[in-house]
């Protein structure tokens, strides 16, 4: 159950999967497992529901785990609860700790100096660790985007209200292309040959590149996807009338369009592209020249 929840993920489910797991289980590192399990499982049921209680519980969880077994991943875990609950000075301790025993490339360990600095940044949305290559063959990711404001726009070349919204986009590259700002355009086509096409035919502001139906970044955006009803068709009856049965087509469509900022911390929010989006945009270009200058 605890696998399961977490594929979803069902937060409800885990909790249930790892209340039981730890009352069946009598290794000392299965029993770290289980209480770990069960403390992201109350962390992300109180963040979702601003539940402190269920955050207290999350750290009880944590602390009894790190006893068992100090597993880095634990000490962030429960450093990012602590700050959840406004204990910073706590929160600091637990990152200070990951830091000591965790490699110097991972980006959680990057992650977790940066929360050291800004405690407040473990109480917001970051965006999670993300590489792509575009069609220019410029390498980017989550780390290297940081210092710059950047604007993430999921759309598809089947999808007529994306492309409506080209023009606006355009306005919005012309107007900050001389500031720390990036546009990312990253497109659901799985067609190689169609893409290019649209691409050479149409100005499609940004870096461009294409990831698939439900690729792994619009998966980690939280870009969703659901299930579609197309045309439903009648099935013919005897003698030319019209049966009860009908049958539909279904299938798989992702929400698109979507769009997302990522500040200069690396703070993620999901944003409408509508008038107000320049003012927004501007703000975060406002708030980063200053760490830009002095980089």
């Amino acid at each position: 159950m605890v696998q399961l929840g977490l594929v979803k993920p069902d937060w409800k489910a885990v909790e249930e999967g790892a209340s039981g797991m730890a009352s069946e289980v009598t290794e000392p590192k299965q029993q770290a497992v289980a209480h770990y399990y069960l403390g992201m499982a109350l962390e992300h049921q109180g963040i979702d529901g601003h539940e402190n209680d269920l955050l207290s519980r999350a750290h009880e969880e944590f602390s009894k785990a790190s006893a068992l077994t100090p597993l880095p991943d634990i000490l962030f875990e429960d450093g990012k609860t602590l700050a959840q609950l406004h204990k910073d000075d706590d929160a600091k301790a637990e990152f200070q700790k990951f830091v000591a025993t965790s490699s110097q490339q991972s980006f959680q360990r990057h992650r977790a100096e940066q929360f050291i600095n800004k405690p407040e940044l473990a109480r917001a949305n970051m965006v999670p660790e993300f590489f792509i290559r575009t069609s220019d063959n410029q390498f980017i990711s989550a780390r290297g985007l940081e210092g710059k404001v950047v604007l993430v726009y999921f759309w598809a070349t089947t999808c007529d209200t994306c492309a409506r919204a080209f023009p606006h986009l355009r306005e919005i590259a012309k107007k900050f292309q001389n500031q720390p700002f990036v546009l990312l355009s990253i497109s659901a086509d799985y067609n190689p040959a169609v893409w290019n096409s649209f691409l050479q035919k149409n100005d499609v502001p940004g870096l461009q590149y294409m990831e698939g139906f439900n690729g792994p970044v619009a998966q980690k955006f939280g870009v969703g996807v659901h299930f579609q009803s197309n045309t439903d068709h009648p099935v013919g009856g005897g003698g030319g009338n019209v049966g009860g049965v009908w049958t539909s087509s279904y299938g798989m469509k992702e929400d698109l369009p979507r769009t997302f900022t990522i500040d200069a911390d690396g703070v993620l929010e999901s944003e409408k592209l509508s008038d107000s989006l320049d003012a927004t945009l501007q703000q975060l270009i406002d708030r980063a020249i200053p760490n830009t200058a002095k980089n």
